[in-house]
């Protein structure tokens, strides 16, 4: 489950779970939602209290992947292909993905 909101006019195009994602050394699985505005990278809070009581209690509850980081389609400057897919943002911050599917719709929706 996902615990996100769209803003107004905004549209989930799609969602991919267990993505690649490469920032220099740092890397990681996520997930993203991709929408007609933005790009929404979600996962599990490591951090949320109830995640304790679960484990400790045997307790049952719905979790749901958080937003921990997101920007807006209008900021990306170029994506290239490398080894895999690397997104450049207009601000100079860039990251690398390995999935075909959130390649092609990025290419279709970005201006």
């Amino acid at each position: 489950m996902y615990n996100f909101e769209l803003l107004k006019g905004e549209e989930t195009i799609a969602i991919f779970d267990d993505v690649y994602i490469r920032q220099e050394k740092n890397e990681k699985e996520t997930s993203i939602v991709l929408t007609n505005k933005r790009m929404l990278f979600l996962d599990y809070d490591k951090y949320d209290s109830r995640e304790i009581l679960r484990i400790g209690r045997n307790s049952d509850y719905l979790r749901y992947k958080e937003v921990y980081y997101q920007f807006n389609l209008s900021d990306i400057k170029e994506i290239i292909l490398n080894e895999i897919y690397k997104v450049i943002l207009k601000n100079g911050t860039n990251f690398e993905f390995d999935n075909k599917d959130l390649y092609k719709l990025l290419k279709e929706n970005i201006k």
